[in-house]
């Protein structure tokens, strides 16, 4: 799963981990602006969404997130973390006009966004998860 990113938001530089309590990802809207939302759930937050930072695109095309209502984002970072299947972490650089793939979900008035996750096969690469890439436009 992607565990930590670093952007720009509003002229300040952020760096957050997903296990970081208060961890957000930018969203980028239709309007080109970006806005802050909450990043999954950790085990010790209470709520009714699904715990984690990240879901199997498989998942999702199978359905299994229907219920949530899912919406699919453009996660708006420069960086991205991941760790090797030794626990080693390696930062990666998203070129410009790309985006992490997310998943937006709502429940009442909350929202939450989850990074979008490839399956890696162990014998072609160091890494175990990746997250989907997507390019603009809308």
């Amino acid at each position: 799963m992607c565990r930590a990113v670093r952007f720009n938001f509003e002229g300040r530089r952020f760096e957050y981990y997903f296990t970081q309590y208060q961890a957000r990802l930018p969203l980028l809207l239709q309007s080109g602006h970006c806005s802050l939302i909450p990043w999954g759930r950790r085990r010790n937050e209470r709520g009714k969404f699904p715990f984690g930072a990240s879901v199997r695109l498989a998942s999702i095309q199978a359905g299994r997130w229907d219920l949530l209502q899912p919406r699919p984002v453009k996660i708006a970072v420069p960086e991205f973390m991941e760790t090797d299947v030794m626990g080693q972490e390696h930062w990666f650089q998203v070129m410009a006009g790309q985006y992490i793939q997310g998943m937006l979900v709502r429940e009442g008035n909350l929202l939450r966004v989850y990074t979008v996750q490839l399956d890696c096969n162990a014998e072609d690469t160091f890494f175990e998860n990746w997250p989907r890439i997507i390019n603009s436009p809308f």
